[in-house]
């Protein structure tokens, strides 16, 4: 590995951390409704609290944005290297920029280290290295939400779910990726479904809060709004 594609890995991990840092759901919060999203509800900075608090069209964005964060890296490396511009762009796993963005959504630069849960950011980096598990994790979660009005609950079935589709696919995937179909069921390499499987472990910690309040029955809950409203 040679000096210069050590520096430009590097100095892609700290811009992918940067990114990651930016807190979309403070930013949008001050700029469209003039409310700093860590003052009200959770207080937390991420889609959930962004949805209850500055609605669903701010929420959303919230969402899309972090979940960009996750991506553009490595999006960026991807087209390095198959453009030619940086012959080694996989002089380190691709999850390694992917990572850093999610360091940096849960431990801000700009929030003096603080940060949100890194689900959305997590999404994206899963869904621009395994489209498959990313799929299926959103599934998992859309249902679990549907079924409960637990964001914490859908969280983590959809974490769980990314682990186990993960594992099938080093099990079972296919290694020639030829073509574009392929590419979905690829087999990940061993590093990225046991960085993966870390990663849960960083995103289920982040929910332990939300665990002993649906333990205590005092976890926020979308269907029982829905409910009082009608």
């Amino acid at each position: 590995m040679q000096a210069l594609d050590i520096t430009i890995s590097i100095l892609l991990i700290i811009l992918s951390y940067i990114l990651g840092s930016i807190p979309f759901g403070v930013i949008l919060g001050k700029l469209i409704c003039k409310k700093d999203i860590r003052q009200y509800g959770s207080k937390n900075i991420g889609t959930t609290n962004a949805i209850r608090v500055l609605g669903k069209k701010v929420g959303f964005l919230v969402f899309l944005f972090d979940v960009l964060k996750g991506m553009i890296v490595i999006i960026l490396v991807k087209s390095l290297a198959a453009s030619g511009v940086w012959k080694n762009a996989d002089v380190i796993d691709h999850f390694i920029y992917g990572a850093a963005a999610i360091i940096g959504h849960c431990y801000s630069i700009f929030l003096d280290f603080k940060g949100g849960k890194a689900v959305a950011t997590s999404l994206g980096v899963v869904l621009i290295l395994t489209p498959i598990p990313a799929i299926a994790c959103l599934i998992i979660f859309a249902l679990i939400f549907f079924i409960t009005g637990y964001v914490s609950l859908a969280s983590t079935g959809a974490t769980v779910t990314v682990i186990v589709t993960t594992w099938l696919l080093y099990a079972f995937g296919v290694t020639d990726i030829s073509n574009f179909f392929l590419y979905f069921i690829a087999k990940p390499t061993l590093v990225l479904a046991i960085l993966y499987s870390i990663l849960a472990c960083l995103i289920i910690v982040k929910h332990f809060k939300n665990y002993k309040r649906l333990l205590n029955g005092t976890e926020n809950c979308f269907k029982k709004k829905k409910e009082i409203a009608s």
